[in-house]
């Protein structure tokens, strides 16, 4: 019964941490999109500009050499901004599979919560009945005792085992 708690508690921690996690790409995917029409924005700001330039090119020769070195500026700008709307969107298509991803884990979570629930459920009923205890209770009675510790490393008193136990203590990766 504690282990089908423990259990339990363990699947609604990690369906707690998957959901957690699920909002957090979410709210990056958003942020990412927003970011995306700013650099949308900015190019067809930049678009815009272009299209002066080339209509300011028409003016005297004096002005075209300052106006070709604006353009290169504006043109790198344009590349830059090429760049990182690529950039967004590989990002983009990445946490979507890591979304498809998370959302399958959740659904198989969410299946073996409910078969737990289930378990726990008939295991309620069947040990609510008087006559399915009774049996139950015969049934333990007739096994034969176990002969061992019962877990306990120190019992009376006394060591109930002779080997050396060594607990290391590993961090897990994050």
């Amino acid at each position: 019964m504690l282990l089908n708690i423990f259990i339990l508690l363990l699947a609604s921690c990690s369906i707690f941490f998957a959901l957690r996690h699920f909002f957090a790409l979410k709210e990056n995917i958003l942020f990412l999109r927003d970011k995306l029409a700013t650099l949308e924005d900015q190019k067809q700001k930049l678009l815009q500009e272009l299209e002066k330039e080339k209509n300011t090119l028409q003016q005297p020769n004096a002005k075209n050499a300052e106006l070709r070195a604006y353009l290169k500026s504006a043109q790198n700008r344009l590349n830059e901004s090429f760049e990182t709307l690529s950039k967004a969107e590989e990002k983009i298509d990445k946490l979507g599979a890591q979304f498809s991803i998370l959302k399958a884990e959740n659904s198989a979570l969410l299946e073996d919560r409910e078969k737990l629930t289930k378990e726990i459920e008939a295991i309620r009923i069947r040990l609510n009945s008087a006559d399915e205890l009774k049996r139950a209770l015969r049934k333990l009675k007739k096994e034969e005792p176990i002969e061992s510790n019962r877990g306990f490393l120190i019992k009376g008193g006394q060591p109930t085992s002779t080997a050396k136990i060594q607990i290391e203590v590993i961090p897990t990766p994050r």
